[in-house]
């Protein structure tokens, strides 16, 4: 029985080690993925027999296209499309045109440096042109650094979305090669009607499959264990299905989960924690098993050449590539634009790719291979260990005003943002300073020393309690979070404004506290009212100086200030970025700096 039991137990201890590694990850900000390749590393230069049959090409590649379909419907279903409007055309022009940008821009560096023909140059540069978001937002989440939503869902949106041009690149240069390989001719022609059928196909199936998924889950009454594997059978299928009628299976389920994850559908807690659980093994088998593909000889050998590649990426193509698409949208600042070009990490589709070479039988393929993993490896170490402090250098860092509440998402009919919030009081919560609790917004259980108490014997809450609340609606969520929340951390109340004002405050009356001289056409108007006529999507962080002073948006809902906060000494070092057209839509460009009668508005 030894044939059954080894491969069980060497599984188990790969899969054991590399959920363990995660603990090394959080504490030295390693990327997560780099550590998984590792491992997959190790494992093969060990030299077990029993991963022999792994490192086939077809078998891996067969894993790695399943494991990547059900990481990128995840990552379609834990995107939430709401505020997303502004961001949208970016990045899906920064998944599109951005990774044909980068892919035509690294491939003359790639050419000198091989020493190789245009087609295999675009070919390895088509490998490497997506990106990988998970290991940025797990390296910043690991050490603590929270950047502006706008960034952040610029960067979702395109990792998510961008897969399918680098897989319809790779493979239309794969069937040139193969087609002079074979014919000694190149029908370039055939390239625009194919690239236009597995868009097409790929984007109305996956808008159907999504749709078809929502309206049975939303109607068919199942045991709620069963629903996610219902959704995982649907998934593979519509992947396949497409993919033989010639669309892009990884485009149809990444719009199917972005439909299916923004649906109010029944058992959506379970089907979420279900997608979680299986992305992170899908992870974790897709890179152990491409670790396997390389030994270390081959590494050193390929070393220098993925070395020059991918400096030529990072700091020539990936750049110039963002630049090109961003420069069309004036609302990303300079330094917003830097970060998007930095944080561009390879990670798991550039290794997958590598292996279609292999598997259509290109003679330089096994070097490609070896190069496109170094290259990986260089762009996780590098700009791994780079992120972090190029988000503060960027201004980009957001405060975590207080530790986070525990959400726990409950199904109940006809409710299906409900959901149970555990807070964690302090000595500056709000209720615990006196706040009156209004009726819906009492605790339901309560955890002091160790002990439950249930509501009806809640009496006074206490700093070190532990809060458990009933909410159905985002907004309820919003003034929970103000009720039971936390008090600012030191240099969240520096970046945020010394002291709170009134929403209704109007610029008249800043002149009359603090001597500033503003225009009398619009000293009585309302600041908020000024900023709701500006038509802006506003973030946490927004500033507006005027004279020495700044106004800084403290909290927003719906995209509209809803607190307002007063900062005495702005010429400190903030940590956030901030919009200069704040009053564009209302005063005349050429006048906002006579009618304020400020420095600057601050970029």
């Amino acid at each position: 029985m030894d044939f059954i039991n080894l491969p069980i137990l060497l599984f188990s201890v790969l899969l054991g080690v590399s959920v363990l590694t995660s603990l090394v990850s959080f504490r030295i900000g390693v990327p997560l993925i780099l550590l998984f390749l590792c491992i997959g590393l190790l494992a093969g230069e060990a030299g077990l027999s029993l991963l022999d049959e792994m490192r086939n090409p077809r078998a891996a590649f067969f894993i790695g296209s399943v494991a990547l379909a059900l990481i990128l419907f995840d990552s379609g279903f834990h995107t939430r499309t709401t505020g997303y409007k502004q961001i949208f055309l970016p990045s899906f022009l920064l998944a599109t045109v951005g990774v044909i940008l980068t892919a035509v821009l690294l491939a003359p560096i790639a050419k000198e440096v091989l020493s190789i023909g245009w087609l295999p140059a675009l070919l390895l540069a088509s490998i490497i042109s997506s990106t990988d978001s998970a290991a940025v937002f797990f390296l910043l989440r690991s050490q603590g650094v929270f950047i502006r939503e706008k960034v952040k869902s610029t960067l979702e949106v395109e990792s998510g979305a961008n897969d399918p041009m680098a897989i319809f690149l790779t493979l239309s240069f794969i069937t040139l090669l193969v087609q002079i390989q074979t014919t000694q001719h190149a029908d370039y022609f055939d390239l625009l009607p194919t690239f236009a059928n597995q868009l097409l196909v790929g984007l109305l199936g996956g808008i159907a499959l999504g749709i078809g998924m929502k309206k049975v889950v939303q109607k068919v009454s199942l045991e709620a264990a069963l629903y996610p594997i219902f959704i995982l059978a649907v998934t593979l299928g519509g992947f396949a299905v497409i993919n033989m009628m010639g669309g892009s299976g990884f485009l149809a389920v990444y719009l199917a989960g972005l439909i299916l994850g923004n649906a109010k559908i029944q058992a959506h807690t379970q089907i979420s924690k279900f997608q979680q659980t299986l992305t992170w093994l899908s992870q974790i088998t897709l890179f152990i098993t491409l670790g396997l593909f390389v030994s270390g000889e081959t590494l050193i050998s390929a070393f220098v050449p993925g070395f020059l590649i991918g400096f030529g990426l990072i700091f020539i193509a990936r750049p110039i590539a963002v630049w090109m698409v961003l420069s069309f949208f004036k609302t990303y600042t300079a330094r917003e634009k830097v970060f998007i070009s930095a944080v561009g990490l390879r990670g798991a589709t550039s290794i997958l790719l590598a292996l279609a070479p292999i598997v259509y039988g290109l003679g330089y393929a096994e070097h490609f291979f070896d190069i496109i993993f170094v290259m990986v490896l260089f762009s996780l170490a590098f700009q791994g260990f780079l992120i972090p402090s190029l988000a503060k250098w960027c201004n980009l860092v957001v405060p975590k005003l207080s530790r986070p509440p525990e959400k726990m998402q409950i199904d109940l009919p006809g409710l299906p943002d409900s959901s149970l919030i555990a807070y964690e009081l302090t000595d500056e919560t709000p209720v615990v300073l006196g706040r009156e609790i209004p009726k819906w917004a009492k605790p339901v259980l309560l955890i002091r020393d160790g002990i439950t108490y249930t509501a009806s014997n809640i009496r006074s809450l206490k700093p070190n309690d532990k809060v458990y609340v009933f909410s159905y609606t985002d907004t309820r969520r919003h003034m929970l979070d103000t009720l039971y929340g936390g008090g600012q951390m030191p240099e969240a109340d520096e970046i945020l404004g010394d002291f709170p004002i009134e929403t209704t405050t109007t610029f008249g009356d800043l002149e009359r506290m603090y001597g500033i001289t503003i225009d009398s056409s619009v000293k009585n108007e309302c600041i908020l009212d000024v900023m709701r006529k500006g038509g802006e999507d506003f973030e946490v962080g927004d500033r507006l100086s005027l004279n020495g002073i700044d106004i800084v948006v403290r909290a927003v809902e719906d995209c509209c200030p809803t607190e307002l906060g007063l900062d005495i000494d702005p010429d400190r070092a903030h940590a956030f970025t901030t919009r200069k057209r704040l009053l564009q839509k209302i005063i005349n460009k050429k006048k906002v700096d006579k009618v304020l009668k400020c420095d600057k508005i601050k970029v």
